[in-house]
């Protein structure tokens, strides 16, 4: 198969005329002598001039070579099929599959490090005609265009195993638009993936034309892969958040298996504070099992829990990071019964709070409201005890509207008692039996304001809110009295006010252990670095969004010190490592050209890339042939010269 880099130029062949047409115009200079023996100067010259001739007609025919060699060579002559590198202008879009799956081990190789070498070899075979764009399937949205192949190796340089869940259909998706983009080059899409069928899940609501993927190309490298089951713990949560200094918090982490043939033997599960572990204990997966974390310094707790290898290994380790603040210091004003107070003494005892003076306290709990514009005023939280007696609601209410609270209590006459249901989680407490509460009344709409628990009629409980300087309050439906509700007398009264005291009536610290690697996170003001899960630094702009993707413990310092920590984990579906099929990939560009690359090396990736190749260029024969023409040329030139002043 013969074709040419650049047909037009072919039209330069037309130049082989020249020499032609000066052939033909050339005329003979003809000498008149006057000698008597002419004829045997005629046989002579007719000897000469046949000779001539020929020499003139290979001249002629080494010039016309000559031109339409020349136009040949010009217009890039293509033999063959070619290899890769031999290819029409390509737009090419590359998409990486990084997320945790990726990490899995092939001969002594990560997946991801053996596709990324590959990913390399379609830049390095990219022509300076070919435009180039990166896609990470985790991020399509930050994707690298129009890159040179040194930029594009510089992005593939940079990809680091995510904790985030990939999204082929998104990142294919963004790859196509920008292949619509251009239309003057071939358009192939080289895909990278295990084909983890948790990454095909937006493929279930995503509708595509039939005509998604008309005249692209797409080669997915997807090896084959044996069916692995794989166990991982749960991200670790302790009893109570935040943490209270000075105190030992049990902590629960769930065992999760994805696979068959469940393990019948326990595995041992440790829990790691800083870089010593603290606890250890044994269980099976599907149950959950309880650490102890030992008392902790004011600050943030950072660490992880651990298991033995089972399956992947990158989700052996699930990463925390708690707040721990130091006791709360708690005020009573007014009287808020009996039992209150001895449950206080309990807490106290413990280690969970302090008590003290109004003026001192960071706490009230104020019974009937009392004072309770004076203490918001001052900052204080302020946890409302609704009064025993329906008689002095008035009075109630009234502290409420001068402290600008948009709440009001109500008497609910509505018959039978009712249960406190789901909420936070407070042992014992769900299920608690009210026989006589208030009902909470919203004026206006608040969105600030939460119900953290309900009856199970629905009717709001507790509420928690905030002023508009950003001062808490707890509104009760109930007293906290025997004749109001089962909660004084039962085990979840101390656990209850240790969580409305220690937890609720605190201002809430920021999020502190991200679930999922794609979660954002606003930045304090202050904040000017970032310590990283491998301990380098890099710089921030504070208040600026910030996207932690590799799993492990962040931790964010202002000029000063620590005023950030946070933890990054993958979701728990990402350890299901079950493939998906290949027509399952297919619907997301239905009429594109698929290919499929099971084997990872380097040859097999060279060999199935670059579809649209155009032969091999063929320059180099014909400027050979082309310097040995014009030697021919000349000497036949030099020796008719020669043969012209002979003569």
């Amino acid at each position: 198969m013969i074709g040419f880099l650049y047909p037009v130029l072919g039209l330069a062949a037309l130049a082989a005329a020249i020499p032609i047409i000066l052939h033909l115009m050339r005329r003979r200079e003809v000498r008149r002598l006057t000698f008597p023996a002419i004829r045997y100067i005629r046989q002579a010259e007719q000897r000469q001039a046949q000779r001539l001739r020929l020499r003139h007609l290979a001249l002629l025919a080494m010039r016309v070579l000559l031109v339409l060699l020349l136009a040949a060579a010009a217009a890039g002559p293509l033999v063959g099929r070619g290899g890769p590198s031999d290819h029409r202008p390509t737009a090419l879009a590359i998409v990486i599959d990084p997320s945790l799956s990726s990490t899995r081990i092939m001969g002594e190789r990560r997946i991801l490090d053996l596709q990324l070498q590959n990913a390399g070899v379609s830049v390095d075979l990219a022509t300076s005609s070919d435009r180039i764009a990166v896609f990470s399937a985790t991020r399509a949205e930050a994707g690298a265009v129009a890159l040179e192949g040194s930029g594009a190796h510089e992005y593939l340089g940079s990809v680091r195993p995510t904790a985030e869940v990939a999204d082929l259909p998104g990142a294919i998706a963004q790859a196509e638009i920008w292949l619509e983009t251009s239309d003057d080059h071939e358009r192939e899409l080289h895909l990278f993936t295990d084909l983890q069928s948790v990454s095909l899940e937006g493929q279930a609501t995503t509708e595509q034309q039939e005509q998604a993927g008309d005249g692209i190309s797409v080669i997915v490298q997807a090896p084959e892969l044996p069916l692995q089951a794989n166990g991982t713990p749960g991200v670790p949560r302790p009893e109570i958040v935040p943490l209270t200094a000075g105190r030992q918090t049990r902590v629960s982490v769930s065992l999760n298996w994805y696979g068959p043939d469940v393990p019948p033997a326990p595995v041992i599960l440790r829990l790691v504070a800083g870089e010593n572990v603290v606890s250890a204990t044994e269980a099976r997966f599907g149950e959950d099992a309880l650490l102890v974390l030992p008392p902790q310094d004011s600050g943030w707790a950072q660490g992880h829990v651990e298991i033995d290898h089972h399956g992947l290994a990158a989700d052996d380790r699930r990463y925390f990071t708690w707040l721990v603040r130091p006791p709360s210091t708690v005020a009573v004003l007014g009287d808020p019964g009996r039992f209150v107070p001895h449950a206080l003494e309990a807490l106290e005892g413990g280690g969970r709070l302090r008590n003290g003076e109004p003026n001192t306290s960071e706490v009230w709990l104020a019974a009937g409201g009392e004072r309770i514009a004076d203490g918001l005023a001052a900052g204080r939280a302020t946890i409302v005890l609704a009064p025993a007696s329906p008689l002095e609601l008035p009075r109630l209410n009234l502290r409420l509207e001068q402290a600008r609270i948009p709440w009001r209590y109500e008497t609910d006459e509505r018959p039978g008692s009712r249960r406190i249901g789901a909420g936070p989680p407070v042992e014992g407490m769900t299920g608690v039996t009210v026989r006589q509460a208030y009902r909470l009344m919203l004026r206006g709409t608040v969105a600030r304001d939460t119900v953290l628990l309900r009856l199970d009629d629905g009717s709001p409980w507790l509420v928690r809110g905030t002023t508009s300087d950003g001062a808490i309050y707890l509104l009760l439906g109930s007293s906290m009295t025997p004749e109001a509700s089962d909660l004084p007398m039962s085990a979840a009264m101390i656990p209850f006010l240790d969580a409305l005291i220690g937890s609720w009536a605190r201002p809430a610290a920021a999020e502190a252990t991200v679930l999922e690697g794609e979660a954002l996170l606003r930045l304090p003001d202050r904040a000017r670095t970032a310590r990283l899960p491998d301990g380098s630094e890099v710089p921030l702009e504070g208040g600026a969004p910030f996207k932690a993707a590799e799993p492990g413990n962040y931790a964010v310092f202002d000029g000063e010190g620590l005023v950030l920590a946070l933890s990054v984990n993958a979701p728990l579906r990402e350890a299901d490592l079950a493939t998906a099929r290949q027509e399952e990939l297919e619907a997301v560009l239905p009429a594109a050209s698929w290919s499929w690359i099971r084997g990872t090396g380097p040859a097999d990736w060279r060999g199935s890339i670059y579809k649209a190749r155009r032969g091999k260029l063929a320059r180099r024969p014909l400027v050979v042939l082309l310097i040995l023409i014009s030697i021919v040329e000349a000497a036949l030139a030099a020796a008719g010269r020669r043969a012209g002043r002979a003569g």
